[in-house]
């Protein structure tokens, strides 16, 4: 927005500099990002935001500056004097079709014009502002628009087929001149003025050549209309067209102001163009909302923190165009004009005396901090604490899409079947809201692979969707998935050794371990993993692990192994422990002995330490499992297993007939209950 330095004091004796004035509106909230020197004038370039169209006038900043610098507004006269009109004078009838997108237009048509060029005054206030002048009635027009912020046309009556206005969406395929001389192919969804035959002027965005105002116009129909932004908005988008109107139509202008400005323009035009000022027709009805506020002043003095007197808050409210209508104490109703439909609340007058007060003059205070008992939730802590430990045990996150295909979600049976489809996807691929976080994961490992890289160490922490319960309500679990691919490690003395399956259990082991969490696994077959295995923690399921068959990996061109993870979150969350706790060093040593286990093959290593632990009760420290072995000593479908008991008490020392004596009930315990021998 551009503002004129001398046609604002056209409105209020400012009395100060233009850069003093610069400043005050910037402190005010309208913002000045330049001054420019134009002819004896300096015009100004704001940023006005997008909350306050009404400052995208000059009577709009006008009423700031009158504001801030408490100096009192003259405004224009905005009625048609009746030795102007003649009331038995010509009328053009106006129709609207579509009421959502125009809920009113008023008409104004004025005869016995004279086209010519604009007065001077005209000519320099609108030049200053980027506008070219045209004549004095499309000058006119140009000058109120930049006046009062309402878009305004004029249309040369003559040339409208049957002298009758029609506001109606454009017809399939139709067409229109606009008055920078370019055709332009219209939708059915934007808004035209047309005749009774063809568009005239595209609603809100600009008018047609055909009925343009030339110097053999005499008689004009001058409109004023309400369109719809967001109908405004599109239409220009689409056919990449902008114009002054369209930028303010776009950001709402003051439904107030619509007749009042046509009223002005129809002033200028007769004293520009002389003619008779006619007939004025409307069609709609646009009744601006009456928004009245309560304001508590001592409420503001508290938001604000500093005391604010009731006759200076009373006074800035009044020059903003605010009228009181009734006082209790210090509260007042204030009752908000059309053109501020962005004061809803107490709090945005609050913020409107703020600015204008000065934010500068509010003392800076540092108030009482209240700590508080939680700083954050205990889900939240977790989480971060699963953020720091995978990156240290070597891994990099990813993040996927939340929605995948049908036969994505098909693919992991097993996992959670009962999908959570889109009414209306937009695509093919993104029909079903993940039940799994895997097909996003190995997208990401073929991705990598195909672009050359092979090593691949991924983990995302999202969240999955299925229906539960009677309702079929959707419902989202919080889930981390790893997955591992390609060589773990690369030197040269070593060479290359390839990740496997038991690198991702030990980096499942290794994360319940720093969470305090006990963690098991168990052999539990899942159609498309092989070596699968299912992750138990405090005898419930929390998960599983295994490496990608190989069909399942042909789906996303991968042909190397993967090795992949998903455990559930919100177990392990509830059941985290995130307080430390000291153990001091033992007084007294501990003792070991070793057990070497003969057992089929596919007994569980956990069940055994399970055995172990259970029957050595308070007297055993550790049992570790510290070696394994299958091959032809042990014979077909057999398993050798070592492990390493740790004995030992913190009140003294164990002798060596309490080791021997629970030693050798932890071996009868092996043996009868799971079958054992031992090497």
């Amino acid at each position: 927005m551009k503002l004129s330095y001398q046609w604002l004091k056209e409105y209020v004796n400012i009395g100060v500099k233009p850069e003093e004035l610069a400043r005050g509106l910037t402190m005010s909230g309208s913002e000045v990002e330049t001054i420019e020197d134009t002819g004896g004038d300096k015009v100004m370039n704001l940023e006005i935001t997008s909350n306050r169209p009404d400052c995208l006038s000059i009577i709009g900043l006008a009423r700031e500056a009158s504001t801030v610098f408490d100096k009192d507004l003259t405004l224009p006269m905005m009625a048609v004097p009746e030795e102007r009109a003649d009331k038995n004078g010509p009328r053009a009838e106006c129709v609207i079709k579509n009421k959502k997108l125009c809920p009113y237009y008023a008409a104004r048509v004025i005869t016995g014009v004279q086209v010519k060029g604009s007065s001077e005054k005209i000519k320099k206030y609108i030049t200053s502002l980027g506008l070219r002048p045209v004549n004095n009635i499309v000058d006119a027009t140009n000058f109120c628009l930049m006046e009062t912020g309402q878009p305004l046309h004029a249309f040369d009556l003559d040339k409208i087929k049957g002298g009758k206005i029609i506001v109606r969406e454009a017809a399939k395929g139709e067409k229109i001149v606009t008055i920078d001389g370019v055709r332009r192919e219209l939708k059915p969804d934007m808004l035209v003025i047309a005749d009774e035959s063809d568009p005239i002027a595209i609603a809100g965005v600009m008018g047609g050549r055909d009925t343009e105002v030339t110097e053999s116009t005499r008689n004009i129909l001058l409109e004023s209309a309400y369109f719809d932004p967001v109908s405004v908005r599109q239409t220009a988008r689409s056919l990449g067209l902008s114009s002054d109107s369209s930028y303010r139509f776009e950001r709402g202008v003051d439904k107030g102001m619509i007749v009042s400005s046509q009223n002005r323009a129809a002033n200028l035009i007769f004293e520009e163009a002389g003619g008779k000022i006619c007939g004025f027709s409307e069609a709609g009805v646009l009744k601006p909302e009456e928004t009245r506020i309560v304001l508590d002043i001592e409420r503001a003095s508290r938001v604000l923190g500093e005391s604010l007197q009731k006759k200076g808050v009373m006074r800035i409210l009044e020059r903003l165009g605010m009228t009181i209508s009734a006082e209790k104490g210090l509260a007042i109703t204030v009752h908000v004009p059309s053109f501020r439909e962005d004061l809803k609340k107490e709090v945005d007058l609050i913020e409107e005396i703020a600015r204008i007060y000065g934010y500068d003059r509010i003392p800076a205070k540092i108030t009482k901090i209240i700590p508080q008992v939680t700083r954050k939730e205990h889900s939240r802590k977790v989480i971060e604490k699963i953020y720091r430990i995978l990156p240290a045990l070597g891994l990099d996150e990813i993040m996927t899409y939340s929605l995948i295909s049908r036969q994505a979600a098909g693919r992991f049976s097993g996992i959670n079947d009962d999908i959570v489809e889109l009414k209306n996807p937009l695509s093919e691929e993104h029909q079903v809201l993940t039940p799994q976080l895997i097909d996003g994961m190995l997208r990401a490992v073929g991705w990598n692979i195909n672009r050359g890289s092979r090593d691949l160490r991924f983990f995302e922490m999202g969240k999955i969707y299925s229906r539960a319960g009677w309702k079929r309500s959707v419902t989202e679990t919080p889930v981390l998935c790893i997955a591992l691919t390609g060589a773990l490690r690369r030197d040269w003395q070593e060479g290359e050794r390839p990740a496997g399956f038991y690198d991702l259990k030990g980096i499942v082991e290794a994360l319940f371990e720093t969470l305090k969490l006990p963690v098991e696994f168990a052999v539990s077959p899942i159609a498309w993993l092989d070596n699968a295995a299912e992750i138990r923690s405090a005898k419930a399921n929390a998960g599983f692990l295994g490496t990608v068959d190989t069909a399942t990996l042909g789906a996303y061109d991968i042909s190397q192994s993967v090795h992949v993870c998903q455990i559930k979150l919100d177990g392990v969350i509830e059941k985290t422990d995130l307080r430390n706790h000291y153990h001091a060093i033992p007084k007294f040593p501990s003792s070991t002995r070793d057990i070497s286990i003969l057992c089929d093959r596919f007994l569980a290593a956990g069940r055994i330490k399970e055995v172990i632990c259970s029957t050595g009760e308070d007297l055993i420290v550790d049992a570790r499992l510290k070696d394994v072995y299958e091959g032809e000593q042990v014979g077909s479908g057999k398993k050798s297993l070592t492990y390493s008991v740790t004995y030992g008490l913190d009140t003294r020392t164990l002798t060596d007939q309490e080791i021997e004596g629970v030693h050798s009930r932890v071996k009868d315990a092996l043996s009868g209950k799971l079958n054992v021998t031992f090497r």
